[in-house]
């Protein structure tokens, strides 16, 4: 009688958690890119020659409707950087966005709470449409980072969505633990004066403690200021493109020389891109990025000056989510190269996209 009993209760268990996922339902979803990358020059000149296969990145995410009003998202990543690797260097995973959404808190207007996305560049990487090629110019380049934990205000401000808006306070640490007082304030507004047209103007404030400048003997302002502006154009079916630009100030941030008091460190980038779709599976794309950290310093013997990035490829969809693309990726330095290297990365790669929806 107690097995009958405990059979019966698991089954009523097992009916009511069906019935939960009906009327609550999970879904998942995942996208793994990847390549194989050869590199015919390399600035660092212990890669040249360097070749093989990667996972540059596998996404494995969960959303879930908790009613009409809550929502939740859960996406794990990994890749093979220092980010998601295990200790032993082994492919590992890492959080990349665990989140709680209250839709329309007020008409028109979603409140998110967690790890999410930072609104600098969502609508021009969608707009892009190629990430699995590479990442847009700010993600690229460290000038913004694509999540961070806080909480979120976005929404519609006129009832058409001509004119949206998304503001955000967040750590400035990325995927990790606070480990100061100091918070990133974010800003974007996008319009969209037609279907087919979109503009954005974003800013963020990042707060820091001061900085102590040995040469003057003071301590100075150390927060900084990114702006950006994204315009994009697309005929549906046919072609798309995009021109992104940004400027960054962080002042007593960089130094001339070992005796020279601090400066501010301005820089700037600009990214334009394209694709025309060849045929119904056949697709071209074109981009091209220059990006320098530091306007007030182009000497050759800087680490961290100016450089350009090209990329070209001809993207063929075997199958609805399945993307195989041969592309080249040409990064060009203004700095000597280093190691024996040369003064330029080319990696020709054939890339691989799939999703799983």
């Amino acid at each position: 009688m107690k097995k009958l009993s405990l059979l019966f209760s698991i089954v009523l268990l097992f009916a009511g958690f069906i019935l939960a996922q009906d009327q609550n339902p999970v879904k998942f979803s995942a996208q793994t890119f990847g390549d194989y990358f050869y590199n015919v020059k390399a600035n660092t000149g212990t890669n040249n020659d360097l070749n093989g296969f990667d996972f540059r990145r596998i996404y494995f995410t969960t959303d879930y409707q908790i009613d009409p009003s809550f929502s939740a998202k859960f996406r794990l990543s990994s890749d093979e950087t220092s980010n998601s690797n295990t200790a032993g260097g082994k492919l590992g995973v890492m959080v990349q966005d665990a989140s709680l959404k209250w839709s329309n808190i007020f008409s028109g207007s979603n409140l998110v709470f967690g790890l999410s996305p930072t609104p600098a560049f969502q609508v021009s990487e969608a707009w892009w449409g190629h990430r699995y090629l590479e990442k847009t110019i700010m993600d690229l380049n460290g000038i913004v980072s694509s999540r961070d934990i806080g909480v979120d205000l976005m929404g519609k401000i006129d009832d058409g969505g001509m004119v949206k808006y998304w503001a955000k306070i967040g750590n400035n640490a990325v995927n990790g633990p606070e480990t100061d007082k100091y918070k990133r304030y974010y800003g974007m507004l996008e319009f969209n004066p037609l279907s087919n047209l979109v503009c954005t103007v974003y800013g963020d404030y990042a707060s820091a403690a001061k900085i102590y400048d040995k040469v003057a003997g003071i301590y100075g302002n150390n927060s900084a200021f990114v702006g950006a502006l994204f315009l994009g154009y697309k005929q549906s079916g046919c072609f798309a493109v995009g021109a992104e630009g940004f400027i960054k100030s962080q002042p007593h941030n960089y130094a001339i020389t070992s005796t020279s008091t601090l400066k501010t460190q301005n820089g700037d980038g600009i990214s334009i891109f394209g694709y025309a779709n060849l045929t119904d599976k056949i697709q071209v794309v074109a981009r091209y990025d220059g990006f320098d950290p530091n306007t007030a310093n182009s000497n050759a013997t800087s680490v961290s000056d100016a450089k350009g990035l090209i990329l070209a490829g001809l993207q063929f969809a075997v199958s609805k989510t399945i993307n195989i693309t041969p592309n080249i990726e040409i990064t060009k330095y203004q700095v000597n190269p280093t190691s024996g290297g040369y003064s330029q990365d080319v990696v020709p790669r054939i890339t691989f996209d799939w999703e799983v929806q």
